[in-house]
């Protein structure tokens, strides 16, 4: 079993080998195509809220929740 690294901030996820496998199983052209629609899909539901919190995590900064 993959042990997951410790978080220290940023943005990270565990993909299973089962994950791998299936998206192995894909032509570069459908694999671009998931990329692609992984995107919209994000992009349809950010605020600039969830937008400020992108941007830290891409610098690699935590970030705080607000409920």
């Amino acid at each position: 079993m993959i042990e997951k690294p410790e978080l220290r901030g940023g943005y990270s996820y565990f993909v299973s080998e089962e994950q791998l496998r299936a998206f192995s199983q894909l032509t570069d052209l459908e694999r671009l195509q998931w990329v692609d629609d992984a995107r919209l899909f994000t992009l349809l539901g950010r605020t600039p809220q969830t937008a400020e919190r992108q941007e830290r995590l891409r610098r690699g900064e935590k970030i705080d929740f607000e409920f």
